[in-house]
């Protein structure tokens, strides 16, 4: 009775944090933050994602919180406390893979995340049954269980493929090889033959193929890290299917989406995952390559031109490409007329822009930006493409040049002739005189080695800066300018330096440009053009960003001020980036302009915390803030007023209406402006005023506060530790640190706390508040110690018996305390725990403090 009242208030809180209602929400929230630490609060959770009486959208919220559930507290270590019982664990693991196999396919994707952080923490040591259950329960004839085993399996087994080797990852793999190959191999050959079996039954052809594609996964991730002796002695079973599903055509096996890669087209993309693995790491073994190839080249120059289909052409020219740069590989591809035809019939279709993309780049700016910089799921064709390109470059150098500048010619000649008619053959030819111009590139420099055939100064001068010289030029073809830009961007570290800083004011006017796509890779290049180092000096100083400042601010605040929404305003987080390096890189210049970006930030502070939606633009937000406040205060201590009384309202705000989201920024940067105070011997009324909410119990749960909070503390204590030891303030503050000291995962705030009222409080009240201090701490050290506390402990204890240098004041201070305590137990102390963890102290300062 009492899982179900759980389960039915579960589902109430649950329902609320969907509400509209901000109010309604956090409520919810809290209630759930406070009841998870209860024992017995998951298992009637992970019942309540099982329940197909519940709504979905509860049920889906279910499935959410426990992943999330899962991630913040299944690892278990001696730094955290265990809140999970290990009856509910086992609970937990007898459930899941049931649940796994017959959840809706929405359900599953957040339960395989919980099965993978669970599996990497337990099993096999933890959880060795995992493998056998999912043997059991594989049916001959229902694949729809199937496929909920395969995708479990594949969930447990895909992080072996980042993983570094090791002892423990290997006897895993093992262990898996010796339980599940014969029954997979099973599986494997069976939905072969009912492919063949079904081939003309639609509905059974999409969950065969569904189980094919989940079987190719799996295949992948058993033979990522070495090749298994049970898959070197069946790889020519297994490569011969391989080969039959790459060619594989039947219209009852096709999707009806052009948009969406279905099952086969998976299929076919995890083939080409699988060989060039193979081609990569099993070469010697791989008899089979050279067909592969060229199976792969025919495929590549008839595969159709839908978004379906671009997973497919990202993988096999990937698998082209591992080839191509195989020395011993080489000759495939070595005569003239192959790199012609694989430049003609492969690379250069998969340069143009698609149809989608124009679309995107007009519907949709922020997510064209987003999947230009940082890809998709599906992968791009373009860059699939560009690496194939130097995969040739390292073969074929001379060759690939000259057969690639040769249809750049072309398409620049035909721009010319009608620049407005044919502006996509000039974008195809800016992307490949960029792809067979870089030869490395690393994503903080750019291109890092270049092509010596290629001149990138005379190609800027020629084809380049003609799209970034007037703000209005490129009308009909803004994607111009962005191919002009990130040209740019590209080659940054390889330009001359005088180039650049002249690029400077032609990039900040396009800060302006109506289009959002060219205003934001503006705001990219200027932001990559600032941190840009040589020899180990910014290449370009203040000096030279002091002119454009302004103009920049104006266009990127003007931007973020034509939102309409909280949502739209924090969209663009590449433009708050931009303005936290535009005042990092003015440094003190930026005091002139500091009232009036303060101004903005502020408005722009207080709108979107009403509904704060894209973390990375609140970063940033708060960054460029810092970077305000730290270069504006330093070259005039009395810009700290405006700061205060700017920010203060709004800080308030946030803290009354509990964001949580924003609360550690507000605190670190309350901290920030405190410290300015530094000289004047006095906390300043708001900051006392400020104190008792700080103290408050209810701001220490949430666990993203709590660094942040022991920073503004450690200010406070800096700047009127004495202040507050007078006016009573220091017992709450060590009721603070009681709190977290008792805690494994936070007891090192505490000492970092501790640490700050032994530097900056009177001796007197240090000697008054050491021996309850030392009480607390050896009652933990007695009843929960764990290597970090002892060795933070040991930290506190050197810095104790360091006050008063040569005076002797605290080893005198710390014996009298300890041997208050009880006699002799600075001695036993002594021999039992400072000289053992003494050798564990970590950091420098640290270390020559206990020292």
């Amino acid at each position: 009775m009492a899982a179900e009242v759980s389960q039915q208030s579960l589902a109430q809180s649950l329902q609320q944090t969907l509400s509209p209602n901000a109010q309604e929400r956090k409520q919810a929230e809290k209630f759930l933050e406070t009841v998870e630490q209860a024992e017995h609060f998951v298992v009637p959770l992970l019942q309540l994602v099982n329940s197909s009486s519940t709504d979905d959208h509860i049920r889906f919220a279910a499935a959410l919180y426990f992943k999330n559930f899962v991630r913040r507290r299944w690892a278990q270590s001696e730094e955290a406390e265990d809140t999970i019982s290990q009856a509910d664990r086992q609970a937990v693991k007898s459930e899941l893979v049931g649940l796994m196999i017959s959840a809706p396919k929405k359900l599953q994707l957040q339960l395989g995340e919980a099965v993978s952080i669970i599996a990497d923490n337990d099993f096999p040591e933890k959880w060795p049954e995992l493998i056998s259950t999912l043997v059991g329960k594989l049916s001959a004839t229902d694949y729809h269980i199937n496929n909920g085993i395969l995708q479990t399996a594949h969930t447990v087994f895909k992080g072996w493929r980042s993983d570094f080797r090791s002892d423990r990852l290997y006897a895993k793999i093992n262990y898996v090889l010796s339980e599940f190959t014969e029954a997979y191999m099973q599986v494997f050959v069976t939905t072969d033959k009912l492919i063949d079996k079904h081939a003309n039954n639609r509905a059974a052809l999409q969950v065969l193929l569904h189980s094919l594609m989940l079987l190719c996964q799996i295949y992948y991730d058993l033979n990522c890290q070495d090749l298994p002796p049970f898959f070197e002695d069946h790889m020519a079973e297994f490569m011969q299917t391989f080969h039959k599903y790459l060619v594989y055509a039947n219209p009852q096996a096709e999707g009806d989406d052009d948009d969406v890669a279905g099952d086969l087209e998976e299929v076919k993309a995890s083939i080409c995952e699988i060989i060039e693995l193979y081609a990569q790491r099993y070469e010697e073994d791989f008899a089979q390559l050279p067909q592969f190839v060229e199976t792969v080249w025919n495929m590549l120059t008839t595969v159709g031109a839908a978004h379906k289909y671009d997973a497919l052409v990202g993988r096999g020219m990937a698998f082209l490409r591992t080839v191509v740069r195989n020395p011993r590989q080489k000759h495939l591809f070595a005569a003239s007329e192959s790199l012609r035809l694989i430049c003609e019939r492969i690379i250069i279709p998969n340069t143009v822009l698609p149809t989608a993309d124009e679309e995107l780049f007009e519907d949709d700016p922020m997510q064209f930006v987003r999947r230009d910089l940082e890809g998709s799921d599906a992968g791009s064709r373009r860059a699939a493409a560009a690496d194939l390109v130097r995969g040739l470059l390292d073969q074929f150098s001379a060759e690939t040049t000259q057969v690639m500048s040769t249809y750049i010619q072309k398409s620049l000649e035909q721009y010319a002739a009608d620049p407005a008619g044919n502006w996509r053959q000039k974008d195809v030819a800016m992307f490949m005189a960029t792809s067979v111009a870089v030869m490395a590139s690393v994503g903080s420099l750019g291109a890092t080695r270049v092509n010596e055939l290629v001149n990138i100064v005379d190609f800027f001068g020629s084809h380049v800066v003609q799209h970034l010289s007037a703000l209005d030029s490129d009308r009909d073809a803004p994607i111009l300018k962005v191919d002009a830009i990130k040209y740019v961007t590209t080659f940054r570290s390889q330009l001359p330096r005088e180039l650049l800083v002249q690029a400077l004011p032609l990039l900040t006017s396009h800060l302006a440009h109506p289009n959002a796509v060219v205003a934001t890779y503006a705001a990219i290049a200027i932001e990559r053009l600032l941190v840009l180092k040589q020899q180990g000096a910014l290449l370009i100083g203040p000096a030279d960003i002091q002119p454009h400042v302004e103009p920049m601010l104006t266009h990127i605040f003007a931007t973020l001020g034509r939102a309409d929404s909280p949502q739209k305003l924090a969209e663009n987080d590449y433009l708050m980036k931009t303005v936290m390096r535009v005042f990092l890189a003015s440094r003190t210049n930026i005091l002139p302009l500091a009232p009036a970006a303060l101004a903005q930030l502020a408005r722009i502070l207080g709108e979107v915390s009403k509904n704060p939606s894209n973390p990375r633009f609140s970063h940033f937000m708060f960054e460029a803030l810092a970077a305000l406040a730290r270069f504006s205060c330093a070259a005039d201590a009395g810009a700290i007023g405006q700061f205060e009384a700017t920010l203060f309202p709004i800080f308030q705000e946030i803290l009354q209406q509990d964001v949580a989201e924003f609360m550690p920024y507000v605190f670190q940067i309350l901290a920030q402006l405190l410290s300015v105070h530094q000289h004047a011997g006095r906390l300043p009324d708001a900051y006392v005023a400020l104190l008792p909410p700080l103290l408050q119990p209810t701001l220490w749960t949430a666990q993203g506060n709590i660094p942040a909070l022991v920073r503004l503390l450690q200010s406070y204590l800096q700047i009127g530790g004495a202040q507050l030891a007078s006016e009573g303030q220091l017992q709450p503050v060590l009721g603070v640190f009681q709190r977290l000291v008792a805690s494994r995962a936070n007891d090192h705030h505490g000492f970092n706390l501790l640490l700050a009222i032994t530097h900056y409080v009177p001796l007197a009240t240090l000697k008054e508040y050491l021996r309850p201090v030392l009480v607390l701490c050896l009652n933990r050290l007695q009843s929960s110690r764990t290597a970090k506390f002892a060795r933070n402990f040991v930290h506190y204890i050197a810095s104790v018996l360091c006050i008063g240098g040569a005076t002797g004041a605290g080893v005198d201070l710390f014996v009298d305390a300890m041997d208050g305590i009880q006699p002799d137990l600075f001695a036993n102390m002594l021999h039992n725990v400072l000289l053992e963890a003494l050798p564990t102290v970590a950091g420098r300062v640290e270390r020559k403090t206990a020292v």
